[in-house]
């Protein structure tokens, strides 16, 4: 299964009936925080800084919304890009329930993916997928990227080969250069793309899809 979301938003009304019937307590859940810049982590302090369990600045904001369906700190463990060798990586998603994507980038994510051998384990994993923002679009094997103020031009890039019928537009606004993108992908791939803003999930099991809250098919404006 592959979730796909927007926000980390997922424990309020809009979403807890569905998600409440996929994620359990018992479930151990791995977090992938490869997707940041090269400026906001820079080396292991600052990456302990973010993401340390006990003080984290990130930490909290990232695994809050599990809380609600009973997941404990002690079920939960992160990839840390500078202290996890590719064999301890690799054993952290082989003993997970949940792989979590986190958002930020979504080239740097998969670079360091790649870098640490776990493209294959990972789309080979027979739990559940997760991400965010960049970490939902890289589960895309085809994905592309809006121009913003992060990317300059619109560009394809090659994601996990874990959804392969579409790509997803996120913090979809409405305006010329997602809609103006959007349209080149569909036009030039012969694919849909799905758009998610606050309050939207896609849901992925097997051959079904399943939309949650503000999550819609793209409808072509011209």
């Amino acid at each position: 299964m592959n979730i796909l979301l927007d926000k980390l938003d997922f424990n309020e009304s809009w979403a807890y009936e569905a998600f409440r019937k996929i994620i359990k307590p018992e479930h151990k859940l791995c977090v992938v925080p490869f997707a940041f810049h090269e400026d906001w982590i820079r080396n292991e302090e600052e990456w302990e800084k973010s993401y340390n369990k006990l003080n984290g600045e990130h930490y909290k904001s990232t695994v809050a919304a599990f809380y609600t369906y009973g997941i404990d700190d002690k079920n939960i463990t992160l990839i840390n890009y500078f202290v996890d060798s590719v064999e301890s990586a690799k054993a952290k998603v082989r003993e997970s329930d949940i792989i979590f994507f986190t958002g930020g980038f979504p080239d740097k994510m998969m670079n360091r993916l790649e870098e640490f051998d776990l493209i294959d384990i990972i789309e080979q994993h027979n739990g559940i997928i997760m991400g965010w923002s960049a970490g939902a679009m890289m589960q895309c094997a085809e994905y592309y990227i809006s121009p913003d103020n992060d990317y300059p031009e619109f560009v394809y890039k090659k994601g996990l080969k874990c959804i392969k019928d579409f790509a997803v537009e996120v913090h979809y606004k409405n305006i010329d250069s997602q809609n103006n993108s959007t349209e080149k992908y569909m036009r030039e791939k012969n694919k849909i793309v799905y758009t998610t803003e606050p309050h939207s999930a896609i849901i992925v099991d097997g051959d079904q899809v399943k939309l949650l809250g503000n999550a819609k098919i793209y409808k072509a404006l011209k």
